[in-house]
This record gives C-alpha cells, structure tokens and sequence, in this order.
C-alpha cells in the first residue's frame, strides 16, 4: 500500500477536469478542493478523491461505502451500469459523486494535474516488451544512479529509488500510483527514472499522462492472450509506449520482427537507435537511424566477452551475465545510454559493473551438489532463451522445473513444454501460481505439448517437485527453476502462501548429502 501523499492547499475540482468533461455541470461542486486521490480505496484518507474505474472482478463503485468511511469526499465515477447509477444516487447525500465518461482513460491526466506533473521533472524512460522488462530497467537504473543524482525504478520488483524499493505487485500500477510514486521520486532528488510499461497499462491508459523521453522495446512473443486475445491486439497495445505525446527517442530491438516494424514505422517521428546482436547488420540499416551491435561475443563461464560497435565509439568489453538475452538486454542498456548523453568509454565501464536482478538467472552455488539457478521465465520464449543459456555456459546435464500460471493465457502452455524439450535432459512440471484452476489440469495441458510425454515428471507441488531435482540431479548437473523468479508467494485460490523458490532450493541442497547419485 503506497503512503498517501497531501498537498497541503487542497486540488479544486475544477482544475482536475476542465477540459476532460463539461465543466459547466460541476458548477455546484466545481470549487471543491480534495487533499489526496486515490484509485484504491485502501489508500483513502480525509477530504481524499476517489477514482472508481471498472476492475477485473469488480467496480471500484463497489468500495465507495469503504471510501466514505475513510473519509473520501468525492467520488468520480464511470460506468453504463444501472445498478451503478442507482448505487451513485443512494450514496449522494454522503459524498459527492461525479461521472466522467471515460474516466479510466483519464485517471492518469488527472492525477498528473493532483502531483504537478511530476514526470515533467525526471529524465524518464519506459520499457515495454514480452521479455527482459525487469532486467534493462534496473540495468539501466544502475548505470545512471549516482550520488549527484539518483534514478527510480517503477515495476515489477517495486517502485522507488533504485536501492529504496517499495513492492507493489504490479508490473505498471494504477494510473494514480505511477503520478504518485514517479512524485516521491522527485521529492527524493531523483534526476532521472526508468520504467516498465505493462501492455495492460497501456491499454488501460495508466501512462497516458506521462511524458517519456525515451521507449525501449525489448522483443515480442506470445502471452497475455488471456487478456489482449490476439497477438495484433498485444502488439498494438504494445505499440501505444511510442504514442505518446512528448516522446523525442526510442530504443528498439532489431533482432526482433516486431521490432522491426516498430523502428521503421517510428523512425523519423523519433530518433530511433536500433541494436543488435548479429555483426551482419546490413538488412537492418533503414530500420533505424543508429545502430549499437555486437561485432563478436564469446561465451564464458561467467557471461560474455563482447566487441561492440556504436555510433559514439567501438570497443571491448567483458558483461558478468548469463545468457545470450543479457547480451541483447546490455544493447538495450549501451543504447539507451548513449542515447542519453553518457560518454561512450563511461557507458562501458558501467555496463562491466552491473549485477544480476533477484530471480533473474539467479545463482545458487553449494559444493559437491548440482548447480540451482532460479529465473522469472515464464514465456515459451522466455524459458528457451532460460535453457539456452545453461546449455551456453555450463554444457552441463539440465533439469528444468516449471509450470505455468493459472487464470492466465492456456495457448501458451504446450508451447512452454515444447520451448523446454528442445533443451533440457529432464522435464519436471509442476504448479506455479495456480490461482483459481485444478493444478493436475494445467499440469496434464502442459505435458500434452511435449513430443515424449511420458519422459516428464509431474507433481503438484511444487517443493517436492524441486525436491526431486535436487535429489535425482548430479553434482555437475544444473537446475533451472522457472516461472516465479523473485516471487515470495505462490497463489492457490486466494490464498497466498509463502513460498520462494530460492529459499526452498538452499533448504533442500543443505539436506541432501554430498555426492548422491542421480
């Protein structure tokens, strides 16, 4: 729950809407000044707003009692719903209550207006794409925070200064969260933020009212159909982060069809840098107007050996992360910084220094036992690209343990099977957060992707599934856990039960004796 936020003179009704309704019809409350907003009701307080939009499962008009309580004194609304305007009128005597036709759309401008249009004040940069969102942001955040100037994150491991995070468990908040986060920021001194944007917060218009210096587009592949239902759909959501008003630069993945698409159709509106991890970039020169790739790249035990060539300088540099999509994800980074005004030789020796993110190819090491790495994948090109890279560094034995989320895309989950069966030695599926499905269900329309269903072991839950990697794999084996990553719950029904999945693999390496045999 984010602390409330004041101003100290009150926000008139008037200066939140004029232009986004008929102003003419607040003549009676027009002058009304609130102290705080909020688009959830936890977050009220005295004199607060109350933005209540249309949830997944419920109105936010389904609070309102709860808002009154708190003190809220006024309530904007939207809604075709009869039962909502009858619910409207029986609170009217309580708190004032404002429709505004298509207010969902219109939370973020209204809430930009509340904190003063904070991102006005950061040099800001948003991150959208299937894969690798978490990662180049925080990378990013580490190579531009500085003492002189810090730089905020908002996304998936919380918002806040890059060192300071607060949970939120939202890739891209409430419209009224990213105003007031990106306003905390400002009041800490940040010069600079970086952001992921969710293509569910683009379609439900959360950063609409935030202006953006520079979208960096990772890559696209299929997920979120449970929401978007086709992937047109996905990708266009996806395409709205370079719509926005305001924004001078983008920073696109070359290596990516939809990328593609994205830096020839954006190219000219924006200064496009492209980047690459192919030398041969010959094809991809119209795409944008600079382009950052990587000349030759080593694998090493410990991550990559990297020449890279840029329109502000070439050069050699060694990158401490795993996997050949860290190698995509350190352009993303290299471009964006130069993009950014930072020295070419600066921008290198930044990129040296950066470290993993939680639960992102996260190394667990103990002797004489198999090798534990946890990683968030939980793409059918995430988890490959997860795969891959074990195969890449350690050319070892592979155990992968997965599921796939319930109440979520069902397309999706033979293709994760058939992304593990092209890499690993030994399959295990297990839950990941099964919300509100039969986990043996997901599990059985999982196994029914893999060409060998029988070579799979299954079970529901999940620590003995991880139990049974742990047990069965040799020393020189490695096992990847995926799907969760930093998570410290997993979700069954409503239910959310401690569960992390790097806590439970060290409890279970520390209880199996050295040198068992696979």
């Amino acid at each position: 729950m984010m602390p409330a936020m004041r101003q100290q003179n009150g926000v008139k009704l008037h200066a939140l809407l004029e232009g986004l309704m008929d102003v003419s019809s607040l003549s009676p409350v027009a002058d009304i000044a609130v102290d705080g907003i909020a688009q959830d009701s936890r977050n009220l307080g005295d004199n607060y707003l109350f933005i209540a939009v249309p949830g997944t499962a419920s109105h936010g008009l389904d609070f309102v009692e709860q808002a009154v309580a708190s003190g809220a004194s006024v309530v904007l609304w939207d809604g075709a719903d009869s039962d909502l305007g009858k619910k409207v009128d029986a609170l009217s005597n309580k708190i004032t209550c404002v429709q505004v036709e298509g207010l969902q759309q219109k939370a973020s401008e209204i809430a930009a207006r509340f904190f003063n249009h904070p991102s006005h004040d950061l040099n800001l940069i948003g991150v959208t794409g299937t894969d690798g969102k978490t990662s180049v942001s925080h990378y990013i955040a580490q190579c531009l925070d500085s003492r002189l100037s810090p730089c905020g994150v908002l996304g998936t491991l919380g918002n806040g200064l890059i060192h300071d995070l607060k949970p939120t468990g939202l890739t891209t908040a409430s419209a009224v969260d990213v105003q007031h986060s990106l306003a905390n920021l400002v009041a800490e001194g940040a010069g600079a933020a970086v952001m992921e944007v969710s293509s569910h917060g683009l379609d439900q218009g959360r950063v609409s009212s935030v202006d953006f210096d520079t979208a960096v587009f990772t890559n696209l592949s299929q997920d979120h159909l449970d929401y978007h239902g086709t992937m047109e759909s996905y990708s266009e959501a996806k395409s709205k982060l370079f719509e926005i008003e305001g924004l001078k630069s983008a920073v696109i993945n070359l290596d990516d069809d939809f990328g593609r698409i994205l830096a020839e159709k954006y190219r000219g509106q924006l200064t496009v840098y492209g980047y690459s991890t192919t030398a041969d970039i010959g094809t991809l020169e119209s795409c944008a107007d600079f382009i950052v790739y990587a000349k030759s790249l080593k694998a090493t035990k410990h991550g990559f050996e990297i020449n890279v060539v840029t329109p502000k300088g070439n050069g050699y540099f060694e990158l401490n992360l795993m996997g050949s999509f860290n190698v995509s994800n350190a352009l993303a980074v290299l471009a964006t910084l130069l993009l950014n005004n930072v020295a070419f030789d600066e921008s290198i020796k930044c990129l040296q220094a950066i470290t993993p993110v939680a639960g992102r190819m996260e190394l667990i090491v103990a002797d004489n036992k198999p090798t534990v790495i946890v990683d968030y994948a939980h793409t059918p090109q995430g988890i490959a690209a997860a795969c891959n890279a074990v195969k890449q560094h350690f050319g070892a034995g592979l155990w992968c343990v997965f599921g796939c989320g319930g109440d979520r895309d069902r397309e999706k989950r033979p293709l994760m099977a058939q992304a593990v069966e092209r890499y690993a030695d030994h399959i295990i599926v297990t839950s990941d957060n099964p919300r509100h499905e039969d986990p043996q269900l997901i599990i059985e329309q999982i196994v029914n992707g893999l060409a060998e269903p029988d070579a799979a072991w299954t079970n529901v839950d999940r620590r003995e599934a991880i139990g049974y990697a742990v047990t069965h794999a040799t020393p020189d084996d490695v096992i990847l856990i995926a799907g969760k990553g930093h998570e410290s719950c997993q979700i069954v029904g409503d239910k959310y039960i401690v569960f992390d999945d790097r806590d439970v693999a060290r409890a279970l390496l520390d209880a199996r004796d050295a040198g068992v045999n696979g």
